[in-house]
């Protein structure tokens, strides 16, 4: 898929955080949770616990020099050993999954999101980001899946490992198309950076506070 194109269908991305999160991602940017675990340190039991295991709960870490923060469950992993591919290792697959930060690429997908029980009730902040300023600074970095990779909440899953994440350059676009011309289901669903997007706050539109999947503050906006 030419990055040209991508910026043309989907001018804007998005990413969900945990509600009071805006100051810290000003200041650090938005970091995976492995980025998150090698900032924090936290003890090897806990940070084993993060990394290599199906988080049932979310896990907050503490510091004195960087405040608090909370690592989201992996509940929609549910049936993860069984929708991998072989060849494909569930440690391996989480490592992929923590080692990425995430962009919806599709507002509907978001608020489809925010609107299901285990987010409706509670506050979560939401980045509205330039896609052609993300492209211009990690275009070569950039890797696009046709899933929301973090959910296998059914047995019967599209079956997928490490490969699901594919350079931008390299992304079937086309042939999801024609693939899903019926369903009418996005083509590509998720954009992924590896590791942090430290400046994201350079190129990041707005901010807004939402509750029952619907914006209720904004937090930021660019040149306003």
């Amino acid at each position: 898929m030419l990055a040209d194109d991508l910026i043309a269908r989907y001018p804007i991305v998005y990413h969900m955080a945990e509600n009071g999160t805006w100051p810290s991602i000003r200041e650090r940017g938005l970091l995976s949770t492995k980025a998150l675990v090698d900032l924090y340190e936290p003890d090897a039991d806990t940070a084993e616990a993060i990394l290599t295991r199906v988080r049932k709960k979310s896990v907050t870490i503490e510091s004195s020099q960087y405040g608090r923060s909370v690592i989201r469950d992996q509940l929609p992993l549910k049936f993860l050993d069984q929708c991998l591919l072989p060849g494909t290792s569930p440690l391996q697959f989480l490592d992929a999954l923590n080692g990425r930060v995430f962009f919806w690429l599709n507002i509907e997908r978001l608020q489809k999101l925010l609107n299901a029980r285990q987010y409706r009730h509670k506050q979560q902040t939401v980045l509205h980001v330039d896609t052609a300023e993300l492209i211009a600074r990690y275009g070569d970095q950039v890797q696009l899946a046709p899933y929301n990779t973090g959910s296998m909440h059914v047995p019967n899953s599209p079956p997928r490992g490490v490969g699901v994440f594919v350079d931008l350059a390299d992304y079937p676009y086309d042939e999801w198309v024609e693939k899903r011309r019926r369903t009418r289901v996005d083509p590509v669903v998720e954009l992924t950076v590896p590791y942090s997007v430290p400046d994201i706050r350079d190129f990041t539109i707005r901010v807004e506070r939402w509750k029952n999947g619907s914006p209720v503050e904004t937090l930021c906006q660019k040149n306003a």
